[in-house]
């Protein structure tokens, strides 16, 4: 079991699961966007000193996040039917 949730990134408009330090690895080493943007090549960094032991996965993975979010390759799913049920329910109380 991984220490975080996976994540989907969109590189050249195709979904890239991000499973694992390594995946997350795997990923930074694809074009991007931006290839020198500070905060892809600070997650470069982040990611090799997970993979050394030298920092938490939490810390790797979140400065992976920053980077594919500035970059706008982090899409969010739309909520599912039942959380938009939920919602509505919620704003019935409300």
């Amino acid at each position: 079991m991984t220490a975080f949730i996976p994540i989907t990134i969109y590189l050249n408009h195709k979904p890239v699961v991000v499973a694992s330090i390594a995946d997350a690895k795997t990923a930074l080493q694809q074009p991007w966007p931006v290839m020198g943007k500070p905060s892809r090549l600070e997650a470069i960094r982040m990611v090799d000193e997970c993979l050394a032991g030298h920092c938490s996965q939490h810390a790797a993975i979140a400065a992976f996040q920053t980077a594919a979010t500035e970059q706008g390759l982090l899409k969010r799913k739309p909520p599912s039917i039942g959380l938009k049920k939920f919602d509505r329910v919620a704003e019935d109380l409300m």
